[in-house]
């Protein structure tokens, strides 16, 4: 009766492992959500990552891993104003002031943890000392790196890669384009428009 139980369970187990190694592969043969968008244009390139957008669509602030980078001769200055989103019906969306962000939202440090650089070259631009430091909504938790750093100047081949918050958009679902719009403060005599789907 013990042998008879033990094999039964055995068997229950390998069957367990085979369905578990079906579904994974199941799951890789779905197509992958979108989550990154890239623009470009003669004068820079911008990328936008949307993972933690996503898991983000009913709080009052949208986060988006947002890079940008300057691909002029001359340099371009960015700073909170030169970045926003707008919809369908030609609203801007700005980001808030960091204290206005902090008051209205509560899952920064969580943010960070889940954050994904997915499909963004950032370590390239790290490596050959071309990131330049932003820090647009600081992580308070963060023992190093919790001073706001809202604008830059980015020279030729120069960029940036952060965390950014947005106000939300009114109409915001699921296939309802809105778009991403770069226009430095100073440089690029035409600003990049990204459009984004979540979906």
């Amino acid at each position: 009766m013990g042998s008879n139980l033990w094999s039964m369970l055995r068997f229950f187990g390998i069957l367990c492992a085979v369905a578990v190694a079906v579904g994974s592969v199941v799951a890789q043969e779905r197509a992958p959500t979108q989550i990154l968008f890239i623009a470009e244009n003669d004068f820079g390139k911008v990328w936008v990552n949307t993972s933690l957008t996503l898991q983000r669509t009913n709080e009052p602030y949208l986060p988006m891993v947002v890079a940008v980078e300057n691909l002029d001769a001359q340099p371009i200055t960015l700073d909170r104003s030169s970045i926003w989103l707008t919809d369908l019906d030609g609203i801007v969306y700005v980001m808030p002031s960091v204290k206005e962000q902090r008051k209205n939202y509560a899952k920064t440090v969580i943010d960070y943890r889940m954050v994904s650089y997915a499909g963004i070259p950032w370590e390239g631009w790290r490596w050959n000392r071309r990131l330049e430091p932003a820090n647009f909504f600081p992580n308070l938790r963060a023992s190093t790196g919790n001073t706001t750093r809202d604008r830059m100047t980015l020279r030729q081949r120069h960029a940036i890669v952060d965390l950014l918050y947005f106000e939300r958009p009114r109409n915001l679902s699921q296939n309802r384009p809105f778009f991403l719009d770069v226009h430095p403060k100073k440089g690029w005599e035409i600003p990049i428009r990204l459009r984004i789907v979540l979906n």
